[in-house]
């Protein structure tokens, strides 16, 4: 994906609709780019919640704040980083194969440990960096609010609703086969988007 115009008329073109200028930024005072600027960051966030996606993956050091909840059970408060959209793991002196056990308190991550490092899920705007397959997915969940937002079409709401869970769905097993299956795929998902589990997890 190119752009998020691209992605905008993408969205668009689902549902038989007008197009946006290619020339045109989403920034622009335009109604109908207006709505899709203003629906984009939900559906974003949306979909990249729906899996640990490894483009997505960072990692950081976090950095404490000041905390005065005198919480014996977590006594460590840390930042998270603006740009997560969901925690992965804690990573810290919890042990060899054991992450240490957090909390998240707004935007605070509460911990036992004196020092840790994050590995979550980061809010990825570039649409350069989007493997085809979570753009797909990507414009179909766009697609689905604008049915109603644009359109107030019900029916095409729930059509591209299920469009864009098997997207979803095919997405997440493209993204797991370059993972190591033993990691990547939890029962719950395989379940849920019908993916194939390794043997030893069955």
């Amino acid at each position: 994906m190119q752009s998020t115009v691209q992605l905008f008329n993408t969205a668009l073109a689902r549902l038989g609709g007008e197009q946006l200028s290619m020339a045109i930024s989403p920034q622009e005072d335009d109604a109908l780019g207006a709505l899709c600027k203003n629906l984009f960051p939900h559906v974003l966030d949306l979909t990249l919640c729906a899996h640990q996606w490894s483009f997505a993956l960072r990692r950081v050091t976090l950095a404490a704040v000041p905390d005065a909840s005198q919480n014996r059970e977590y006594p460590h408060a840390y930042a998270l980083p603006t740009d997560c959209v969901t925690p992965v793991r804690l990573d810290g002196c919890g042990g060899i194969n054991r992450s240490p056990a957090y909390v998240v308190e707004g935007d605070a991550l509460r911990t036992q440990e004196e020092a840790a490092s994050l590995l979550y899920v980061q809010r990825v705007t570039d649409p350069l960096r989007w493997p085809p397959s979570f753009a797909d997915a990507l414009a179909w969940a766009l697609a689905s609010e604008l049915a109603t937002a644009k359109n107030n079409d019900m029916r095409k709401q729930q059509f591209c609703a299920q469009n864009y869970e098997i997207s979803l769905s095919t997405a997440i097993a493209r993204d797991c086969a370059g993972q190591n299956p033993h990691s990547c795929v939890s029962p719950w998902k395989a379940a849920r988007f019908g993916l194939q589990l390794p043997t030893s997890e069955r």
